[in-house]
């Protein structure tokens, strides 16, 4: 069967459902999204979805700063539920990363960003239930929170849909046809979609979409674990966001009384997977040490239990950061992939950041330059306040 659109989207992760949503509140309806799967059904669905604000880089942080006034504003802005819940956001760094912490924080406030520098002692104050010895200090958001991935992404859908949009789920790419340089069609399992644009936001899968336009880039896919403790009935109050850069794990609450737990050690990008075919389990050597260093941050955590885990996974970019281009030498093909473990929080601002480069090309001195394809090439990745990481 063939079809015709104006773009195509390849992906329906949170991803390519805002720029979905984003281009159809600029008027561009005739837009095609295509899920080899089902909505939300890679990394997004088994996203942790915390909506934290600490990035080392102007750039990242003015993106999350909007994307938090998105999510904080989701039903007007969008339609539906996000499933935003406020909890504020804390984090601990060692001695090392101190400085940094100090000058990062300097730069939030000076984009808008609610947050301040604070001693272990108000950390505690905080989060009474916080050891803090072998902590130098630390950020807090009180603004911050987590969300709903699946309830995000199908509110973008919903809202996408009703504006004109169609979305093909069960629908597999298996093909870009070009001519003459340019986009033409999109082949898949279920016919073919006449069109001049297609957008790449197939996350994990990005690169094998970019190889069938002959064009090549450094994503890796990595193994995420996550496991959920059972908070103690006399520790059961809900907590904020905490992210331990001395443990090298985060948490956030789930529902009333788990606790989720996820990892920021970069070690984790040698844990590499195919997105199609992984043990999405968490092994019990690795819930040991995750339950581990929960309850060193929480003591008081230590007479609750494990429940139970999953792991998700990652695309990674050599610098973490993402791809948000047109690809050089390709009329109308462009690229949203590589978030590296930022795509759900950020997901409002690329929407709106990739429907203005789809409809108004590349305009100089624009956030979305720092993103651009050729960075590797020419040796200038992003580089951020702190080492290469999850802290962005």
């Amino acid at each position: 069967m063939a079809h015709t659109a104006d773009i195509v989207i390849i992906g329906a992760g949170v991803t390519g459902s805002s720029i979905a949503f984003n281009l159809a509140t600029r008027g561009i309806t005739n837009v095609v999204v295509l899920e080899k799967n089902f909505i939300a059904s890679g990394a997004t669905g088994k996203s942790s979805a915390c909506i934290r604000q600490h990035y080392s880089t102007e750039v990242t942080a003015r993106m999350v700063r909007r994307s938090l006034d998105v999510f904080e504003n989701f039903g007007d802005v969008v339609g539906g539920s996000a499933g935003f819940t406020r909890t504020g956001y804390l984090m601990g760094v060692p001695e090392q990363d101190l400085d940094a912490l100090k000058k990062v924080v300097a730069m939030q406030r000076r984009v808008g960003i609610n947050t301040c520098f604070i001693s272990p002692e108000e950390i505690r104050e905080i989060e009474p239930r916080t050891r803090v010895e072998d902590l130098a200090g630390g950020a807090w958001e009180p603004d911050s929170g987590y969300a709903d991935p699946s309830d995000t992404t199908s509110s973008f859908i919903r809202r996408a849909r009703q504006m004109g949009v169609q979305v093909h789920q069960g629908t597999e790419v298996t093909g870009i046809q070009l001519v003459g340089g340019a986009v033409a069609e999109v082949v898949t399992n279920k016919g073919r979609f006449s069109t001049p644009t297609v957008i790449d936001a197939a996350g994990a899968w990005g690169d094998r979409i970019a190889a069938m336009v002959e064009v090549a880039i450094p994503l890796t896919v990595c193994r995420h674990n996550i496991c959920f403790v059972k908070r103690p009935a006399e520790a059961a109050d809900r907590h904020p966001l905490f992210y331990d850069f001395v443990s090298q794990v985060y948490t956030r609450p789930e529902g009333a009384d788990l606790t989720l737990v996820g990892s920021l050690d970069p070690i984790e990008l040698n844990d590499r997977v195919d997105p199609d075919h992984y043990d999405h389990g968490v092994s019990y050597d690795r819930t040991v040490e995750m339950t581990g260093h929960v309850t060193h941050r929480f003591p008081r955590f230590e007479t609750g239990y494990f429940h139970s885990g999953y792991s998700g996974f990652f695309d990674v970019m050599p610098d973490w950061h993402p791809i948000l281009d047109a690809v050089p030498g390709i009329s109308g093909m462009y690229m949203a992939v590589g978030f590296s473990g930022h795509g759900f929080k950020l997901a409002p601002a690329v929407g709106e950041m990739m429907a203005e480069l789809i409809l108004n090309g590349k305009q100089p001195e624009t956030d979305i330059d720092a993103f651009r394809f050729t960075r590797f090439a020419e040796e200038q990745p992003i580089r951020g306040m702190y080492d290469e990481g999850l802290m962005g």
